[in-house]
């Protein structure tokens, strides 16, 4: 039986994972007997999102990437994590998902739009415009419409990202230097050329190495939240033992204090 607009229970299945009573399978690949102690986690990562086994030079980029997005001190979405730990320390998950949710189009999770532009700009030039016309093309419609290109850029690291010319240069060393890298340089010159320099970041080097991989853009921001989600536990770790939840609540207590004042 099944409920009307949907499959039957039978035909509900899943290419990525199947088990039976004494083996589980992921793409295809017994866990224990040939995934654990076998493939690294990042292995596992691009099997499961890419649905094969990557080469060594594959690999050394996917690691790239996810150590890259680790870490970046404090954070919104680490902060909010470690607040939201501080008053429901119960929940080790929802502090962790509260910093996930930040994740978002302008910190941490560009990498997402900037795919977009970037496959944007192979498809027209696909159909016979020139990469200058692509690159002119998305710069005039985020002028026009006053949004912020994404994937280049830095509040902190205004003279470049360092983990953006990294990235590039492991692009180069493992042979994945392609022409989304290439489009993603010529869109950040072209929008630099009209305001303010504005080179690739971090997330932008890896929305363009990503689609070199074959990883759609759809799926870019999942390689944020898979790596960010180890910072951010280690951040609760240390809200554990140097906590900074309550400096923070009493600043704000302070400055409602001086709100109150000026009324």
């Amino acid at each position: 039986m099944s409920v009307a607009g949907t499959a039957p229970v039978s035909r509900v299945t899943t290419g990525i994972a199947s088990h039976d009573l004494h083996h589980i399978w992921i793409r295809g690949l017994d866990l224990t007997a040939e995934v654990m102690g076998t493939l690294s986690f990042s292995e596992t990562i691009f099997l499961l999102v890419a649905k094969r086994r990557p080469t060594a030079e594959e690999l050394r980029l996917a690691d790239a990437m996810l150590v890259a997005l680790i870490e970046h001190g404090l954070t919104p979405s680490a902060m909010v994590a470690r607040v939201t730990y501080s008053v429901a320390p119960e929940s080790l998950q929802g502090a962790v998902a509260a910093g996930l949710l930040g994740a978002g189009g302008v910190v941490l999770g560009s990498m997402e739009e900037c795919g977009r532009l970037l496959t944007q700009i192979s498809e027209d030039e696909a159909s016979g415009a020139s990469r200058e016309q692509a690159v002119a093309k998305v710069v005039d419609e985020y002028r026009a419409a006053g949004k912020r290109l994404p994937g280049m850029g830095h509040a902190i690291h205004t003279e470049g990202d360092p983990r953006a010319a990294r990235l590039y240069a492991l692009a180069e060393e493992c042979g994945y230097r392609g022409p989304y890298l290439d489009a993603l340089e010529d869109l950040a010159a072209a929008a630099s050329r009209r305001g303010k320099a504005l080179p690739v970041n971090v997330t932008g080097a890896i929305a363009a190495i990503l689609l070199e991989l074959g990883v759609p853009w759809r799926l870019h921001r999942g390689f944020a939240l898979i790596s960010r989600s180890a910072g951010l536990v280690a951040h609760i770790g240390e809200e554990l033992t140097q906590p900074i939840t309550p400096a923070v609540r009493r600043l704000m207590r302070e400055d409602e204090a001086k709100a109150r004042a000026g009324e």
